[in-house]
């Protein structure tokens, strides 16, 4: 049986390439491209007002699990104030660098000052926002939304708005 070059090339080739396309098919190697952390700083519900938040990220970098841990400063004097966390998920559209998130949360929605002293209020809020994710890692990110205050007097407005804006480094 005579073999010639294409034969050869052929089946060279393909030991070659079914390997390979075995291993680009295996859902446990992860696309360089792919966001798994981001750690920011700024200011803003998310991020716990002034603060920092880490941002895990999941299915395939489509969506992420966020903490944010900050400080509310007593602006005016008998404001409540002191270490304020938040906690929430966010859902991304698709791009390398440029994309929008929808995110879901608890954090503290506002503070109420009263007679009877001044308080905290936490409660769920939804939130838009823009994501620009540098390949080489600097991230950007600003958000607005609405959010329900949980706790709040009666005779007050407990929906208050969210915003944040935070800049960071994203490891992929």
């Amino acid at each position: 049986m005579r073999r010639g070059p294409l034969r050869i090339a052929v089946v060279l080739g393909s030991l070659i390439l079914v390997p390979t396309l075995g291993v680009a098919q295996d859902s446990t190697v992860s696309n360089p491209h792919e966001r798994v952390v981001t750690l920011l700083a700024g200011v803003g519900n998310a991020l716990g007002w002034l603060g920092m938040q880490g941002e895990y990220y999941v299915a395939g970098d489509r969506i992420s699990l966020f903490a944010g841990l900050g400080y509310t400063p007593e602006i005016d004097r008998g404001d409540a104030h002191g270490i304020t966390p938040a906690v929430g998920v966010r859902g991304f559209t698709s791009g390398l660098r440029h994309r929008g998130f929808l995110e879901i949360s608890v954090t503290q929605v506002g503070i109420q000052t009263g007679p009877q002293g001044s308080s905290r209020h936490y409660g769920p809020g939804i939130q838009a926002g823009y994501q620009f994710s540098a390949v080489a890692g600097f991230t950007f990110m600003v958000s607005f939304g609405v959010a329900y205050a949980i706790g709040v007097d009666p005779s007050l407005n407990s929906v208050g708005e969210l915003l944040g804006i935070g800049l960071g480094y994203t490891w992929r």
